[in-house]
């Protein structure tokens, strides 16, 4: 990998970041471009990886992260390891995994068609003081008549973000899989909704027809970004077969990344 391309955000942490690893490149002999990369590297937190994944994934290349950020699941290194990520590249010391995105085609009231796609989660959700009612079909199986305020519909990788707290489950990023988790379901003695989250094989098609969808205004956002500001009537959620190339280090270990991350939130002991 000798060509790189650098996506960052604007806070002063990125830039200083972004200086040195410039510095780092250049010694290493490896070029800085703005087009035809073999690898995107990203500097910054989640949200910054999400945004360059969501603008670059065309490129059909590797991106590996730095992370600036708080949480930081995306990125692979630590703000102190830009030496290390150059060693990785220059001896091949790496891994690159594939993630699938999710693919949703949404339809409004007034009969737009809008294809996004996702990798990490499509959140669903009424803009409303009431319920959102809606029916689920599960491979064009009717499956449930749902009330509550809507659903997170999540990647394995993207499990850990929204989904996990509203109450979803962490799965293994490379289980062939995802995970409809839904949002305060109101369950009486007149509606019986989806309760917990729901775990399906990748393969599976969910449909979500909105009840009383012209009076009653849904949301629909990929990684955090509206699809439209049009009331959603009909939603179609399903794997892409488009995937999204992540560059980690050979000792990589989603349980270890699990654990700093999600577990112990970054607590360091002595």
């Amino acid at each position: 990998m000798k060509r790189v391309l650098l996506h960052h955000n604007y806070k002063k942490e990125s830039i200083k970041v972004k200086g040195k690893l410039i510095r780092r490149l250049v010694e290493a002999g490896i070029d800085i471009v703005e087009e035809n990369p073999d690898l995107v590297v990203v500097i910054g937190g989640d949200g910054t990886m999400l945004s360059a994944i969501r603008m670059m994934r065309k490129l059909k290349v590797p991106f590996v992260g730095i992370n600036t950020g708080t949480l930081g699941f995306l990125p692979s290194f630590h703000i102190d390891e830009i030496d290390k990520l150059i060693k990785v590249i220059q001896e091949k010391s790496y891994t690159v995994q594939s993630y699938p995105l999710l693919k949703v085609i949404c339809k409004t009231v007034n009969g737009q068609v809008i294809e996004k796609y996702a990798f990490n989660e499509i959140l669903i959700k009424h803009l409303e003081p009431r319920l959102m009612e809606a029916l689920i079909y599960i491979d064009k199986e009717e499956f449930n008549y749902f009330t509550g305020d809507g659903f997170i519909i999540s990647t394995p990788i993207g499990a850990t973000g929204y989904a996990i707290w509203a109450g979803g489950v962490a799965m293994h990023s490379e289980l062939p899989v995802y995970q409809l988790t839904p949002l305060n379901p109101n369950d009486n003695s007149v509606n019986r909704p989806l309760m917990s989250s729901m775990v399906v094989p990748v393969e599976t098609n969910i449909d979500i027809n909105i009840i009383k969808s012209n009076s009653r205004e849904v949301i629909v956002a990929c990684d955090g970004q509206k699809v439209s500001n049009d009331y959603i009537s009909e939603i179609h959620v399903m794997a892409s077969h488009k995937e999204i190339e992540i560059l980690r280090d050979k000792k990589y270990s989603y349980y270890d990344l699990y654990r700093r991350k999600i577990i112990d939130k970054n607590v360091i002991r002595g």
